[in-house]
């Protein structure tokens, strides 16, 4: 993710993710998901992004 991306990119590119993710949630054929592991990748980086999102300033206001 650079500087230069605008917040829809962004979004954009967490949406794509996120699609990514559910389909892995389809098992394709007899092996199933692991449920726990998926859950807990998930975790970790919902903590990690919000621990980069607390170390960016607010947007300034131009009032």
């Amino acid at each position: 993710m650079s500087e230069s991306e605008s917040e829809d990119e962004i979004l954009d590119r967490i949406e794509a993710a996120l699609r990514k993710i559910g389909s892995l949630s389809k098992p394709a054929g007899g092996d199933g998901l692991d449920r726990a592991a998926l859950a807990e990748g998930l975790d970790h980086v919902i903590t990690r992004l919000r621990a980069a999102l607390d170390t960016v300033p607010p947007p300034e206001t131009t009032e």
